[in-house]
């Protein structure tokens, strides 16, 4: 097992509607059981990447990326990835931001104040990339921010642009392991656009808790547009997310024989 390893890089989601549209671009090929949350060999024998969907919050990124990084086996094989990256939606901080947008992020900073600079893919290809990418400083906080109050504060005493759940996690175990680290944000919402209370109520570790959103939009049925309206907008940010992963990892990363 020293000699011969599988090197995919891995990208750990948190949801499959963040993933769902990178997955018709690197379709599944082989699963790989054991890890945390569902884990996937994706895209073509030259282009192959693993894929973990890990679900929403900081621990279960965290075990998401230890046991990645731990050399599980694979039929006698061990995998120990080239780089990590941290992938899924973000909420703007930043006035800058709209929804589809694609950040990449320069650095990770805890909610303790922790920070972890970023450490793939550095300088990026000259050229035009699209979707665009954005550089800004990504903040993982331990819960969903709903108000524009509240991501008002989260800027002014962070410095960053765009707030996740996950990434920071992922940056610790990474710099401990010392294997190259990324984080790739899409706006799902932008930073003036509150989430109302009776929603957030309504999610259960990201997923929507179904019973009590019928029983909400029964209540209080404006809350079925504000529920299409982040249906859309999630969409929008995984397509974009979606495009821009395709682009990074083929431009960025050596593939093939020689590169492997």
């Amino acid at each position: 097992m020293d000699d011969l390893l599988f090197d995919d890089p891995c990208l750990i989601f948190a949801l499959r509607r963040e993933s769902a549209p990178f997955l018709r671009l690197f379709p599944p090929q082989q699963r790989f059981p054991g890890g945390p949350g569902r884990a996937r060999f994706c895209g073509p024998a030259w282009l192959t990447v693993l894929v973990i969907e890990a679900g929403v919050g900081a621990e279960r990124a965290r075990r998401a990326v230890d046991w990645a990084l731990a050399a599980p086996p694979l039929e006698n094989v061990a995998y120990r990835p080239k780089v990590v990256l941290s992938a899924g939606f973000g909420g703007a901080l930043s006035e800058d931001l709209k929804v589809g947008d694609v950040v990449l992020a320069t650095e990770v900073v805890g909610a303790d104040g922790a920070v972890w600079p970023t450490t793939w893919p550095g300088d990026l290809p000259a050229g035009d990339w699209q979707p665009p990418l954005r550089r800004a400083r990504v903040l993982t906080s331990p819960h969903l921010v709903a108000t524009a109050e509240e991501k008002r504060t989260l800027a002014e005493k962070s410095g960053a642009a765009v707030v996740d759940m996950e990434a920071a996690a992922v940056a610790a175990s990474c710099r401990r392991r010392g294997v190259p680290f990324g984080c790739v944000r899409a706006i799902s919402d932008d930073c003036h656009t509150p989430l109302s209370p009776r929603l957030l109520a309504c999610l259960d570790g990201g997923r929507v808790a179904p019973l009590s959103l019928l029983k909400a939009v029964a209540t209080s049925p404006r809350l079925a547009g504000e529920m299409w309206r982040l249906a859309r907008q999630t969409k929008h940010a995984a397509d974009q997310l979606a495009l821009a992963l395709g682009e990074l990892l083929t431009l960025t990363l050596p593939w093939g024989e020689d590169g492997r």
